[in-house]
């Protein structure tokens, strides 16, 4: 008489592994996918934050500081661009320090706060330490740009010209609607950007 062995053959564990493997991939694909959409939806709430703060200093100042009318397209990557991006926004230096009195002229005249930066929007080193002189999106990607046209005209439309070509290729039209678009794109060429275009490509 034959007895079979209560226990699993080769075959069978090799099935079961197969399907648990299938599962958990799965399970970490959907839970990535969440992931990824939660830091695009916070980084399209921060940008709109920043648009939100650029359109209070004009009600405030009634114009824009020379920053942003002397580039058409000003990267935000740019440590320099960046700390004088916090500065008019914020009202004071990156050490949370009142500026300085030429920098208040030309910068933020009352040293009035439009956006309060939080730590997450600063760049993270390796090492954990936060950089306040560079903003990053929620990705901690440092490429960020912003075009700023005229806020008192409700009829801006910013020309598709001005987008990098990465960008552009989405924009149907000849431009985007909008005084002000801010965007970030990864090292992989996708972009989160925000406004009435609010998309992430």
């Amino acid at each position: 008489m034959n007895t079979r062995s209560k226990g699993f053959s080769l075959l069978e564990l090799i099935i079961v592994s197969v399907i648990m493997l299938i599962i958990a991939g799965l399970v970490f694909a959907g839970t990535s996918t969440h992931k990824h959409a939660t830091l695009v939806a916070r980084t399209q709430i921060q940008f709109l934050e920043y648009e939100a703060a650029i359109n209070a200093y004009c009600r405030e100042y009634g114009d824009l500081p020379a920053f942003f009318r002397d580039e058409e397209l000003v990267s935000l990557g740019d440590s320099n661009n960046s700390e004088i991006f916090i500065k008019i926004l914020s009202g004071q230096d990156v050490d949370g320090k009142p500026l300085s009195a030429r920098e208040k002229e030309l910068l933020n005249p009352k040293g009035k706060t439009f956006h309060r930066f939080a730590d997450e929007e600063f760049f993270m080193a390796p090492d954990g330490t936060r950089d306040r002189k560079i903003l990053v999106d929620a990705f901690n990607n440092r490429k960020i740009f912003l075009i700023v046209e005229d806020p008192f005209d409700e009829d801006t439309i910013i020309s598709k010209s001005k987008f990098p070509e990465s960008v552009r290729r989405y924009i149907k039209g000849e431009g985007i609607k909008s005084a002000v678009v801010i965007f970030s794109i990864s090292d992989d060429g996708r972009t989160v950007i925000s406004n009435s275009f609010n998309q992430y490509f």
